[in-house]
């Protein structure tokens, strides 16, 4: 005879199987299935160029070329309503960084007719307004990137590069809640030229490893390139550029003794790298970002004319590079 109990644990265990059963049949949500923006495409309005396409459905993003500030666009969208609310009314706006286009005299072209616009539309408006009908819509939004989005100044007078997310579009439901966003990585020519050159000597790098280059200098030139990019990271990417382009040499050494890159330029590395880090120190106490930057460069263009006071002693054309990344330094302090 089976006691209460068992009986009990039986029933319990039964439906704990049945629950676990319902749930292993029920379908995996695909993905993208609750995206309302599905895809989208970038072309560049003067070539024509596809720079860029996404779909939800694979979430993958194909990029042939870099998005730059400056630059016009051709922005082309589907909206996908699954839910029919005829009395709701979903909003499109446009960035205020993603201003009129000057080969286009319209921010909107509808492609899918069927969307039912509300209010007065305005395809020169930076916002649109339509129903909640369920449905797919192609829809083109034409603009320029503002050209100073990556770039600032600080008070010391330097420009700062920087790359930035620019959220060109945003889908707004009607409790003012935003739905979905299309979201655009931006740079500038500036920065673009430093990736450029930072590819190319990192490429370098990996081909001295793999040669019978002295170790040494294989140590000087990763320290020469955490230095540049310490300084991209804050907005200096003209001194990164220039610092990079300073590590260009034809002839690199392979003896396996102390080189004179070795004994001249491994400490002074050494050294911007520690100035670096003391005036990061230094910037978290008196918050002053500008303070910060001048401190940086008032020290390398100290640790630079060191460094070229020896090198011209043995290259001068690596003397006069030298040269050039001081005036620079120097002409920007002074602004």
């Amino acid at each position: 005879m089976v006691s209460y109990g068992a009986a009990k644990m039986k029933k319990t265990f039964i439906v704990t199987i049945m629950i676990v059963m319902l749930l292993s049949v029920n379908p995996v949500r695909a993905a993208g299935e609750d995206a309302w923006i599905v895809s989208y495409q970038l072309n560049d309005l003067t070539t024509g160029q596809l720079i860029l396409k996404w779909d939800a459905e694979s979430d993958q993003l194909v990029q042939n070329a870099p998005v730059f500030a400056g630059a016009e666009y051709n922005l082309t969208f589907m909206v996908n309503i699954r839910l029919n609310a005829p009395h709701a009314e979903l909003t499109l706006s446009l960035s205020p960084d993603w201003t009129h286009s000057a080969m286009e005299d319209i921010f909107w072209d509808i492609h899918t007719l069927e969307i039912k616009l509300t209010g007065e539309y305005n395809p020169n408006s930076p916002i649109v307004t339509f129903a909640q009908n369920e449905g797919k819509y192609k829809i083109s939004t034409f603009g320029l990137i503002r050209s100073d989005i990556t770039t600032s100044s600080e008070n010391s007078g330097f420009i700062l590069h920087k790359p930035t997310t620019l959220t060109s579009l945003r889908l707004i439901g009607p409790d003012d809640t935003t739905l979905d966003t299309i979201k655009l990585n931006i740079i500038d020519s500036t920065i673009d030229e430093y990736y450029l050159v930072l590819n190319q000597r990192e490429d370098d790098l990996s081909r001295f490893r793999q040669t019978e280059v002295d170790p040494a200098y294989i140590q000087l030139y990763e320290k020469f390139l955490n230095v540049a990019k310490e300084q991209a990271g804050l907005g200096l990417v003209d001194t990164a550029i220039d610092l990079l382009e300073t590590l260009e040499i034809e002839l690199t050494p392979v003896q396996t003794g102390p080189t004179w890159q070795e004994q001249y330029f491994l400490p002074a590395v050494g050294i911007l790298v520690l100035v670096a880090g003391l005036a990061g120190f230094l910037f978290m106490r008196t918050n002053s970002r500008a303070s910060f930057i001048s401190m940086i460069v008032e020290d390398q263009i100290r640790e630079l004319e060191a460094i070229q006071a020896r090198a011209q002693r043995i290259d001068r054309n690596l003397a006069q590079r030298l040269q050039d990344i001081n005036d620079r330094l120097k002409e920007a302090e002074r602004a």
